[in-house]
């Protein structure tokens, strides 16, 4: 299915009739293949798979809804100059979209920072991970149509490699129950994502910028509720939350919003669930720690439902 929602700069070369050179023609190929949306994927979940720590890290010192406010708040003031002028250009549905993807992510970041600071990172991981099942049931009640079963055992396969890389003494608590919680809402959100954006037009900058400005607002009223002044903020913190800002939602968000238009969700979720991969990775290189063998098993268990899931999506 070809899409109609088009990156902005290449709706400008369009426009000046730059779309007849070859090397555009060849970017515009390129930028719209399933590899290319595969790739951005896994960059995505390379630098997911870095949050989580950098988010229980500052939610030690500084409450959950006012580190949210603050991010977003970051995040949503470095997107407007790059969108303020499809901002001003978006239509009715543009604005209702991305104020229901903006919701939806106000309770998956709200649901998953407060788990994570009541639940250990392994349990949060494995958790989480749990969206990777749910979104196959989800797409098939929404599009009224039978998963495949090839791909759902290519999900369950995924789902059980996480649990071998991150699943270490599980135990229920509270924590838990709000990261399964995250989990749903990033399920359903990923499926409705691309019900309620194929076949219209819109600029994929503008929705990402609404929905971000409207998780920091929603957190800000919250926020300034429970919380009216300011916690005293470390250079440590603005370190971390820039990261997270700029990478981890600005840069994140907007891939996975224009991508996930051009794959399936299934293959969202076999992609996204190499997250704990990722993880593993930077705590080697970065901290030195060291992988077990039931990691080594989880991390092929993971990459060989990946390759099947491509191959048969």
């Amino acid at each position: 299915m070809e899409y109609t929602i088009q990156n902005a700069e290449l709706e400008s070369l369009q426009s000046t009739g730059a779309r007849k050179s070859p090397v555009v023609t060849w970017c515009r190929h390129a930028w719209n293949s399933r590899w290319t949306a595969d790739i951005s994927l896994l960059l995505v979940a390379l630098i997911w798979g870095t949050s989580y720590v950098a988010s229980k890290d500052v939610v030690s010192t500084v409450p959950v809804l006012q580190f949210l406010f603050i991010r977003f708040s970051l995040t949503t003031i470095l997107m407007l100059p790059l969108t303020i002028g499809a901002i001003r250009k978006a239509d009715r549905s543009t604005w209702e979209t991305g104020v229901v993807f903006g919701l939806f992510l106000l309770a998956i970041f709200t649901l998953e920072t407060f788990g994570v600071a009541h639940t250990s990172a392994a349990n949060a991981g494995f958790i989480i991970s749990l969206f990777a099942v749910m979104v196959p049931l989800i797409d098939s009640i929404v599009y009224r149509k039978r998963p495949k079963i090839a791909l759902f055992g290519a999900v369950v396969l995924s789902i059980l490699g996480t649990a071998l890389l991150t699943l270490h003494g599980f135990h229920v608590n509270i924590g838990d129950f709000l990261v399964l919680g995250a989990a749903l809402c990033r399920a359903i959100q990923m499926t409705f994502t691309k019900k309620m954006t194929e076949g219209k037009r819109m600029d994929s900058g503008a929705v990402t910028t609404i929905q971000l400005g409207v998780v920091a607002i929603g957190s800000g009223i919250v926020s300034i509720c429970k919380h009216p002044s300011l916690v005293n903020l470390t250079p440590s913190f603005w370190l971390i939350t820039g990261y997270l800002a700029v990478f981890a939602t600005m840069f994140a968000f907007f891939v996975q919003l224009t991508m996930i238009r051009r794959t399936s969700p299934a293959r969202v979720a076999i992609l996204m669930s190499s997250e704990p991969i990722f993880a593993a990775i930077c705590s080697v290189l970065l901290l030195g720690e060291h992988i077990s063998v039931m990691t080594m098993v989880g991390g092929i268990c993971i990459v060989i439902a990946m390759l099947w899931g491509r191959r048969i999506s």
